[in-house]
């Protein structure tokens, strides 16, 4: 890439995150007891800009580096704190250290293109120094437990734990691309939960179905 044309690309994203740090100094200022609409379509709006930011971040980073589009979303789910383990019972367990957003509203591919990449690095091993490692195999009949885990600092003022509106369709389809033999309801069953914790949190697990009453009684006697 020409060193200007570069130049300029990196001068207008931080023209971008200039006018974003100028939105937060104005959204510190509003009054969220009285005034909750304009915080709520101001931060909305943050937030929106802020996922702009990433996506033309991540865009530079590939167009000017000798970098696979995997191995930079793989990247990027770590550093966004996406984490996929299985444990010695053969439970699939993943935590995206966000809440998923109102049914109403669009999943963004900030969360699912990194995940996608993240369950994929796992899938296939790619982890492991085991060169006769073998690859995920498909859960036949499973159960997948969501747990919603809203921040207890923020339970209350103007949010509710319905996990029923919540969209997890884009997350249930990436992990029907890697790790179900199908995610129709006569192969899987969703069960959805929620919690409060110190931070805003989605934990998944998929399991075999006659593991299911262990897990529900092990989450009762956690929260």
């Amino acid at each position: 890439m020409d060193r200007q044309v570069l130049l300029r690309k990196i001068m207008s994203i931080g023209d971008d995150i200039h006018r974003l740090q100028q939105d937060l100094i104005a959204l510190q200022s509003i009054d969220i007891v009285n005034y909750p609409e304009n915080y709520s379509s101001l931060s909305q709006q943050i937030s929106g800009k802020s996922e702009i930011i990433t996506r033309r971040l991540r865009e530079l980073v590939y167009s000017t580096n000798n970098i696979d589009w995997s191995d930079l979303l793989t990247d990027a789910a770590a550093d966004i704190g996406i984490t996929i383990e299985c444990d010695d019972s053969g439970i699939v367990e993943i935590t995206i250290p966000c809440m998923m957003p109102h049914k109403r509203k669009k999943l963004t591919g900030y969360i699912t293109a990194p995940f996608y990449a993240a369950l994929e690095h796992f899938v296939l091993a790619g982890t492991s120094t085991d060169k006769h490692a073998k690859p995920f195999e498909r859960f036949k009949h499973c159960v997948i437990c969501i747990t919603h885990v809203y921040d207890r600092a923020l339970y209350g003022k103007g949010r509710k734990r319905d996990h029923d509106n919540k969209e997890i369709k884009g997350i249930i389809d990436v992990i029907n691309t890697f790790l179900l033999t199908d995610d129709n309801e006569s192969f899987c069953d969703i069960f959805s939960t929620n919690e409060l914790s110190d931070h805003d949190t989605t934990r998944i697990a998929i399991m075999k179905k006659d593991m299911f009453p262990d897990w529900v009684q092990r989450h009762k006697n956690r929260t």
